[in-house]
Protein backbone atom coordinates (compact mmCIF):
# COMPACT_ATOMS: atom_id res chain seq x y z
CA UNK A 1 0.00 0.00 0.00
CA UNK A 2 1.43 3.34 -1.09
CA UNK A 3 1.69 5.81 1.84
CA UNK A 4 -0.10 9.16 1.56
CA UNK A 5 2.20 12.12 0.83
CA UNK A 6 3.14 14.13 3.88
CA UNK A 7 2.42 17.85 3.92
CA UNK A 8 4.69 19.82 6.21
CA UNK A 9 3.16 22.92 7.89
CA UNK A 10 4.95 26.23 7.38
CA UNK A 11 5.56 26.64 11.14
CA UNK A 12 5.39 24.58 14.31
CA UNK A 13 2.29 26.48 15.38
CA UNK A 14 0.46 25.83 12.08
CA UNK A 15 -2.53 23.54 12.02
CA UNK A 16 -2.06 20.15 10.37
CA UNK A 17 -3.05 20.21 6.70
CA UNK A 18 -3.62 17.46 4.17
CA UNK A 19 -2.91 17.23 0.43
CA UNK A 20 -6.61 17.90 -0.20
CA UNK A 21 -6.18 21.35 1.36
CA UNK A 22 -3.75 22.37 -1.35
CA UNK A 23 -4.83 24.00 -4.61
CA UNK A 24 -3.73 21.90 -7.59
CA UNK A 25 -0.69 23.25 -9.37
CA UNK A 26 -1.44 24.74 -12.78
CA UNK A 27 1.48 25.91 -14.84
CA UNK A 28 1.03 29.32 -16.51
CA UNK A 29 1.25 27.72 -19.96
CA UNK A 30 -1.88 25.68 -19.22
CA UNK A 31 -3.73 28.84 -18.25
CA UNK A 32 -2.50 30.71 -21.33
CA UNK A 33 -3.94 27.97 -23.54
CA UNK A 34 -7.38 28.30 -21.95
CA UNK A 35 -10.23 29.90 -23.87
CA UNK A 36 -10.58 32.69 -21.31
CA UNK A 37 -6.90 33.64 -21.51
CA UNK A 38 -6.94 33.61 -25.30
CA UNK A 39 -10.00 35.88 -25.32
CA UNK A 40 -8.28 38.28 -22.95
CA UNK A 41 -5.12 38.34 -25.03
CA UNK A 42 -7.14 39.18 -28.14
CA UNK A 43 -9.27 41.78 -26.38
CA UNK A 44 -9.79 45.07 -28.20
CA UNK A 45 -11.88 48.07 -27.25
CA UNK A 46 -13.58 50.22 -29.90
CA UNK A 47 -11.56 53.22 -30.98
CA UNK A 48 -12.99 56.73 -30.75
CA UNK A 49 -14.33 56.78 -34.32
CA UNK A 50 -16.04 53.43 -33.68
CA UNK A 51 -18.02 54.67 -30.68
CA UNK A 52 -21.73 55.34 -31.36
CA UNK A 53 -22.35 58.66 -33.08
CA UNK A 54 -25.89 58.83 -31.73
CA UNK A 55 -26.15 59.85 -28.04
CA UNK A 56 -27.23 57.06 -25.71
CA UNK A 57 -29.47 56.87 -22.68
CA UNK A 58 -27.85 55.70 -19.45
CA UNK A 59 -29.12 52.12 -19.72
CA UNK A 60 -27.84 51.95 -23.30
CA UNK A 61 -24.45 53.21 -22.12
CA UNK A 62 -24.28 50.51 -19.46
CA UNK A 63 -25.28 47.80 -21.92
CA UNK A 64 -22.70 49.01 -24.46
CA UNK A 65 -19.85 49.10 -21.94
CA UNK A 66 -20.69 45.74 -20.36
CA UNK A 67 -20.74 44.11 -23.79
CA UNK A 68 -17.45 45.77 -24.77
CA UNK A 69 -15.69 44.47 -21.64
CA UNK A 70 -17.32 41.03 -21.64
CA UNK A 71 -14.10 39.15 -22.64
CA UNK A 72 -12.49 40.52 -19.46
CA UNK A 73 -15.40 39.60 -17.18
CA UNK A 74 -13.23 37.27 -15.07
CA UNK A 75 -10.82 40.11 -14.27
CA UNK A 76 -13.26 41.98 -12.06
CA UNK A 77 -15.56 41.26 -9.17
CA UNK A 78 -19.03 42.54 -9.96
CA UNK A 79 -20.25 44.62 -12.90
CA UNK A 80 -18.04 46.99 -14.85
CA UNK A 81 -20.56 49.80 -14.50
CA UNK A 82 -23.97 50.43 -12.97
CA UNK A 83 -26.49 53.31 -13.03
CA UNK A 84 -25.33 54.46 -9.60
CA UNK A 85 -21.70 54.41 -10.74
CA UNK A 86 -22.54 56.63 -13.71
CA UNK A 87 -24.37 59.05 -11.42
CA UNK A 88 -21.43 59.13 -9.02
CA UNK A 89 -18.93 59.81 -11.81
CA UNK A 90 -21.07 62.71 -13.01
CA UNK A 91 -21.44 64.11 -9.47
CA UNK A 92 -17.68 63.82 -8.95
CA UNK A 93 -17.04 65.81 -12.12
CA UNK A 94 -15.27 62.94 -13.89
CA UNK A 95 -17.90 62.92 -16.63
CA UNK A 96 -19.96 65.89 -17.90
CA UNK A 97 -23.68 65.60 -17.07
CA UNK A 98 -25.99 64.19 -19.74
CA UNK A 99 -27.92 66.48 -22.05
CA UNK A 100 -31.61 65.63 -21.87
CA UNK A 101 -30.62 62.30 -20.27
CA UNK A 102 -28.37 61.46 -23.24
CA UNK A 103 -24.63 60.73 -23.18
CA UNK A 104 -22.48 61.62 -26.19
CA UNK A 105 -19.30 60.11 -27.59
CA UNK A 106 -16.91 62.06 -25.34
CA UNK A 107 -18.84 61.05 -22.23
CA UNK A 108 -18.88 57.42 -23.35
CA UNK A 109 -15.12 57.50 -23.96
CA UNK A 110 -14.55 58.86 -20.45
CA UNK A 111 -16.73 56.15 -18.92
CA UNK A 112 -14.80 53.44 -20.78
CA UNK A 113 -11.52 54.92 -19.55
CA UNK A 114 -12.82 55.06 -15.98
CA UNK A 115 -13.77 51.37 -16.15
CA UNK A 116 -10.13 50.62 -16.98
CA UNK A 117 -8.40 52.97 -14.58
CA UNK A 118 -10.61 52.24 -11.57
CA UNK A 119 -9.24 48.69 -11.48
CA UNK A 120 -5.85 50.08 -10.44
CA UNK A 121 -6.45 53.69 -9.31
CA UNK A 122 -8.65 55.53 -6.83
CA UNK A 123 -11.30 57.94 -8.07
CA UNK A 124 -9.26 60.92 -6.90
CA UNK A 125 -6.23 59.59 -8.79
CA UNK A 126 -8.32 59.14 -11.94
CA UNK A 127 -9.61 62.70 -11.62
CA UNK A 128 -6.05 63.98 -11.35
CA UNK A 129 -4.94 61.87 -14.32
CA UNK A 130 -7.77 63.26 -16.46
CA UNK A 131 -6.79 66.83 -15.55
CA UNK A 132 -3.20 66.16 -16.57
CA UNK A 133 -4.29 64.59 -19.87
CA UNK A 134 -6.53 67.52 -20.80
CA UNK A 135 -3.55 69.86 -20.70
CA UNK A 136 -1.90 68.07 -23.61
CA UNK A 137 -4.41 65.95 -25.52
CA UNK A 138 -7.86 66.21 -27.06
CA UNK A 139 -10.41 63.65 -25.91
CA UNK A 140 -10.15 61.49 -29.03
CA UNK A 141 -6.34 61.35 -28.93
CA UNK A 142 -6.26 60.56 -25.20
CA UNK A 143 -8.91 57.86 -25.56
CA UNK A 144 -7.28 56.19 -28.58
CA UNK A 145 -3.90 56.11 -26.85
CA UNK A 146 -5.48 54.51 -23.78
CA UNK A 147 -7.22 51.89 -25.90
CA UNK A 148 -4.04 51.09 -27.84
CA UNK A 149 -1.92 50.75 -24.71
CA UNK A 150 -4.50 48.52 -23.01
CA UNK A 151 -4.72 46.31 -26.10
CA UNK A 152 -0.94 46.02 -26.42
CA UNK A 153 -0.42 45.46 -22.69
CA UNK A 154 -3.01 42.68 -22.56
CA UNK A 155 -1.49 41.02 -25.61
CA UNK A 156 1.93 41.11 -23.93
CA UNK A 157 0.68 40.02 -20.50
CA UNK A 158 -1.00 36.90 -21.82
CA UNK A 159 2.09 35.41 -23.44
CA UNK A 160 4.66 33.04 -21.98
CA UNK A 161 7.47 35.59 -22.38
CA UNK A 162 5.75 38.35 -20.34
CA UNK A 163 7.60 40.99 -22.35
CA UNK A 164 6.33 44.57 -22.11
CA UNK A 165 5.01 45.98 -25.38
CA UNK A 166 6.60 49.03 -26.98
CA UNK A 167 5.09 52.43 -26.28
CA UNK A 168 2.71 53.39 -29.09
CA UNK A 169 3.10 57.14 -28.45
CA UNK A 170 4.68 59.06 -31.33
CA UNK A 171 6.10 61.45 -28.76
CA UNK A 172 6.62 60.14 -25.24
CA UNK A 173 5.39 62.66 -22.66
CA UNK A 174 4.68 62.71 -18.96
CA UNK A 175 1.00 62.18 -19.76
CA UNK A 176 1.61 59.21 -22.05
CA UNK A 177 3.90 57.54 -19.50
CA UNK A 178 1.25 57.84 -16.80
CA UNK A 179 -1.45 56.31 -19.00
CA UNK A 180 0.92 53.59 -20.19
CA UNK A 181 1.77 52.71 -16.59
CA UNK A 182 -1.93 52.42 -15.76
CA UNK A 183 -2.54 50.25 -18.84
CA UNK A 184 0.30 47.88 -17.89
CA UNK A 185 -0.99 47.69 -14.30
CA UNK A 186 -4.50 46.94 -15.61
CA UNK A 187 -3.21 44.16 -17.87
CA UNK A 188 -1.16 42.69 -15.02
CA UNK A 189 -4.23 42.66 -12.78
CA UNK A 190 -6.25 40.94 -15.50
CA UNK A 191 -3.59 38.25 -15.81
CA UNK A 192 -3.36 37.75 -12.05
CA UNK A 193 -7.13 37.56 -11.49
CA UNK A 194 -7.57 35.33 -14.52
CA UNK A 195 -4.89 32.92 -13.35
CA UNK A 196 -6.16 32.82 -9.76
CA UNK A 197 -9.68 32.04 -10.93
CA UNK A 198 -8.36 29.43 -13.32
CA UNK A 199 -6.70 27.70 -10.36
CA UNK A 200 -9.85 27.73 -8.26
CA UNK A 201 -10.39 31.18 -6.75
CA UNK A 202 -13.82 31.18 -8.34
CA UNK A 203 -15.22 27.65 -8.61
CA UNK A 204 -17.61 28.75 -11.36
CA UNK A 205 -14.67 29.71 -13.57
CA UNK A 206 -14.36 27.53 -16.67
Amino acid sequence: MKPSPQVIPMADSSEQISPDDLIPTFLPDAFLRSEAAINMQRFKLPRYDDLPEIPLYREQVISYIEKAFEPLSYCVEGPWITPSMVNNYVKAGLVPPPVKKLYGKDQLALLVAICIFKQVLSMSAIEHLFKIQRITYHNDVAYNYTVTEVTNSLSAAFTSTFETSEDSAKLVTRESLLVRSAAIAFASRCYLMGYLRYTGLDKSYK
